[in-house]
Parts: structure tokens; sequence; C-alpha cells
């Protein structure tokens, strides 16, 4: 179109008759008018240019099979066609230390230029204000460049039908052992902040790599429950559990009632105290991010905008919606602007309350279990279920892999112990030298 609208304007200009009236400045200024008018174009074309051919790495900071990699793959699948000069999208994971090590990689390590994105846990927005070193915090949430959320997100806390604990007040007089991931992670901070603030009696053991780990851990016995099941997750993920009985929702966490649960209670809800109000209010306003996707800093600001853009039409693409809908993942888009916004008002809190809120929610060392997670190569199997490993950084050791016990997954498909070969590369999550390993997952 502006092409036509040029050679139009030449034509006009390029008649002698007008060659001498008072329209002769004005053409003597069109080439630059021009350029006014092409520049969006011009910028847009760019960032076609800059993506067309490229890959785009979408990091997960959650494990394989995760709530949080469920959502991702999804999105990750329409993304790319959204971006300007569409180019391809492949999905990384990067989990461990409960988000934080995607999360420090996006600010310390992934290229600055657009071609990464990632996908992380809520509670990321507010991590290092709560647990970080002020003096060195791993990250500052305030330099993301969000680019918005498929959904802000409800979580319960649930019990394993075989527990004592049936309903939130049994939680009082009855203990539930629950199971957890990282020391900073919800699953692991909340239960001692209930206990601390409300009185409820959680134990946790903590240390596993994942949600599903945590999952197989309440199958097998090992824990009974566990706090922040995303409901996302668990309806998309876990439904037949939750048809067969196998669950006992407790309560809810967020800010305000999910739909889909009119008659389970929501926790802040439940409290009396202003203070205690106060402080679940501020733990809880990680729930607003739900599934947010976010960029490194010093992302180019005309691809910055174009990320942001293909995501929110990435939210009403209906290619997108449609498989959204069969795989039952809740689409209620909360746009970038709301999630820097709360980053900002996260962070202007009085320090007082922070303070409390972080004091209340710190595990107690040595007090509870807590699995190592690493990555290691396999080495060469030995007797009694034995085997060597050589962990990523150094050392060796041994731990044993039983399939009874040992949740074992290879390219994120459950394997037997006999897949497991010399030089595979693999996440284990164990007690310490020669203990069972809970989970052997492996690329």
């Amino acid at each position: 179109m502006l092409a036509f609208v040029t050679r139009a304007v030449r034509a006009f200009f390029s008649r002698r008759v007008v060659a001498k009236t008072a329209f002769a400045p004005v053409w003597r200024a069109w080439p630059g008018l021009l350029l006014v008018a092409g520049a969006p174009a011009a910028r847009a074309d760019a960032v076609s240019d800059f993506y067309a051919g490229k890959r785009v790495t979408l990091v997960v900071a959650a494990p394989a099979g995760s709530g949080y990699d469920f959502g991702a793959r999804i999105f990750a699948r329409h993304f790319g066609r959204n971006i300007p000069g569409n180019p391809a999208v492949v999905v990384q994971n990067m989990p461990g230390g409960g988000g934080r090590i995607g999360a420090t990689y996006m600010v310390s390590a992934a290229p600055k230029d657009g071609t990464v994105v990632a996908a992380v846990q809520s509670f990321i927005a507010v991590d290092q204000l709560f647990d970080g070193d002020p003096a060195k915090p791993l990250f500052d949430p305030r330099q993301f460049n969000w680019l918005g959320s498929i959904a802000n997100s409800t979580s319960v806390a649930v019990a394993w039908h075989g527990a004592k604990v049936k309903t939130w007040r049994d939680l009082q007089d009855q203990e539930l052992v629950v199971g957890g991931v990282g020391a900073a992670t919800p699953m692991v901070t909340f239960p001692y902040l209930f206990r601390r603030l409300l009185g409820m009696k959680f134990k946790v053991v903590s240390g596993y790599l994942g949600g599903p780990d945590v999952d197989l851990a309440m199958e097998r016995g090992e824990v009974e429950g566990r706090v922040d099941f995303s409901w996302h997750t668990l309806k998309a993920t876990r439904a037949d559990w939750l048809k067969e009985g196998k669950l006992n929702p407790l309560f809810q966490m967020g800010l305000a009632k999910h739909p889909d649960l009119p008659d389970i209670p929501l926790l802040i809800d439940l409290v009396k105290e202003d203070e205690q109000k106060k402080i679940l209010a501020v733990v809880f306003m990680s729930y607003e991010f739900g599934r947010a996707f976010l960029t490194t800093p010093g992302v180019p600001p005309e691809r910055l905008a174009a990320l942001r853009a293909a995501f929110e039409a990435t939210m009403k693409d209906r290619e997108f919606l449609a498989e959204a809908e069969g795989a039952k993942l809740e689409v209620s888009p909360v746009p970038a602007a709301r999630l820097q916004a709360l980053v900002a008002e996260a962070y202007n809190l009085p320090p007082s309350l922070i303070a409390r809120a972080a004091a209340l929610q710190k595990p107690e060392g040595g007090s509870e279990v807590q699995y190592r997670n690493v990555r290691a190569t396999l080495g060469e199997a030995g007797a009694g279920a034995r085997l060597k490993i050589s962990v990523l950084g150094g050392g060796e050791e041994t731990i044993v892999v039983d399939e009874g016990r040992t949740r074992i997954t290879l390219a994120r498909k459950e394997a037997k112990r006999a897949d497991l070969r010399p030089g595979l590369v693999c996440a284990i999550a164990y007690l310490g030298e020669g203990t069972t390993a809970k989970s052997v997952e492996c690329d």
C-alpha cells in the first residue's frame, strides 16, 4: 500500500502544471515524510527478519512431566507462529533449586536478544523478597521482562485418602506428613507458615525433584499429602485421583476462591486476626502470576513488544485454545503490565511485614528429611542394585536403584533399571552415598 501511495504522489507532482507552484516545497519534503510513515513497517520488518529461520528456546524451570511443563509445552506448540518471522520454539527443561536455577539462568547466562523465554513458577516473582540475600540476590524479578500469564492460579492442600486427616479442622489435632521440593518452594515453606501462624500440624519431607515425584511418594505411602498443589495441574493431570476419591482437598490457597471449588474453604477466609490475614495476603500474592512467562533483561524494545504481542495473540489463537480445552488447561490470561505492576507492588511492601512473613516460612535446619538433587553421568552397575554415578561438578558416588522404590524415566517415559546405560546423563534424587534413589530421570 505504501508503494502504491508513493507512486501516485510521484505521478501527481511530476505534472508540469505544479512544478512551479507552492506544492514544490512539499514534494521536496516528501522523502522525509515517507521515512516517518514507513518507520513502523521498517521496525516490524526488522523484527521479522531477525526471527526468520531462528530458534526460540523456551526454558521451563521445572521437571519434564510437571504441571508447569505440561502447560508450557502446549503454549510452545503455538507461540512461534504468532512471532514475526515464525521461529521454531523448542522446550528445554531446567529444573532444580525449586525453580531458581532456571530463573537465575535467565539473568546470568541466557542470550539477551529475545531468543530465550521462560516458563517459571508463580512464586519466582517474590522468591528473593522472602528468601534471598538482600545484598546479593540471585535475581531481581523487577528486571525480568514479563510477557504475561496463561492464567492466575489457585492451589489446594490435599491429603491422601489413607491419611487420618480428612478436613482442615483435623490438622489441629492430627499430624500430616507432606512432601516438598526445594527448601524455598511453597510446598515446603507454606507448611511451616501454616504450622507457626495457624497451629496446623504439618511435617515436611523435602528434596523431591518435582511435583510428580511428590505424587509418586503419596502413592507409595512415603508421605500423606501435599501443600500447594496447583488446581490447574491437579484437574488436568490427576483427575482420576479426584474421581476415585484418592485425594481429599483440605483448603484453597490464593486471594479468591476458584469457581470450580465453591465448597472447599479459602484459607484466608478461615483466619480471624488482622495480622494473620495480612501475612497470608502477602504470601498468596504470587498466585496472581499463575503460569507466567518472561524473557531476559536487555531485550531490544521492538523485539520485546513483538514477544508480548505474540503472547497476547497466542492467548486468542483458536488452535491453542482448542488444544488447551482438550487438555483441560485453564486459560484466563493475565497481561504483562499487570505482572510488572504486581512485582513493583510486592517490592514496595513494608519491610517489617516481609520480615515477619519470611521468618514464619523458614524451614527448620536439620529437622526434616531432605533429598539431594544432582545431575550425574551413570557408570557401571554393581551388585545388589548398586549403580556408580559421576556427579556433574565433581565427585563419584554409589546409589541403589530399586524398581520397586525408584521412579525411573528415560526421555520422559517410564523405564526399567535395565534401560540405564553407562554414559546417560540423569537427574537423580537421593539422600546420600549408598542410599536408594527416589528418582532417576535421564535425558
